[in-house]
């Protein structure tokens, strides 16, 4: 089996971005898709718990060794889609708000959903989307 696939709980503090990028470590062998997830992902979930307003973030990685594909996902606990600006342009002049830009720039495919009672914002590294 080449994939592996991991589904837990982060406080939705300051601390959950290192958890999330410790626990990409663990799944990850390749150091340069593992460095750039973990960028794309501190951003995901600082996104999650600066907008979120949860107690708890839930994040799922899947990673395929056979293909390189790499895909996180990170749900906060709001359904409410706020106005983003998810481009990359313009992002480096922002004071704030340059995370949608970087993992719009930095992944092959990204985007974010509500479930009704959270919203997902997911993104794909690798070799295949």
């Amino acid at each position: 089996m080449s994939a592996r696939l991991i589904d837990i709980s982060l406080p939705g503090d300051l601390a959950a971005a290192g958890l999330a990028r410790k626990t990409l470590g663990t799944c990850v062998a390749d150091r340069d898709l593992a460095d750039d997830g973990g960028l794309l992902l501190s951003e995901a979930v600082a996104n999650a718990v600066e907008h979120g307003g949860s107690d708890r973030l839930r994040l799922v990685i899947r990673h395929d060794t056979a293909t390189g594909s790499l895909m996180c996902a990170v749900r906060d606990g709001s359904a409410e889609m706020a106005p983003t600006v998810g481009t990359a342009a313009g992002c480096a002049e922002r004071e704030s708000g340059r995370g949608l830009g970087i993992i719009a720039a930095l992944s092959l495919a990204w985007g974010f959903s509500t479930d009704g009672f959270g919203k997902w914002l997911w993104f794909c590294l690798g070799t295949a989307a």
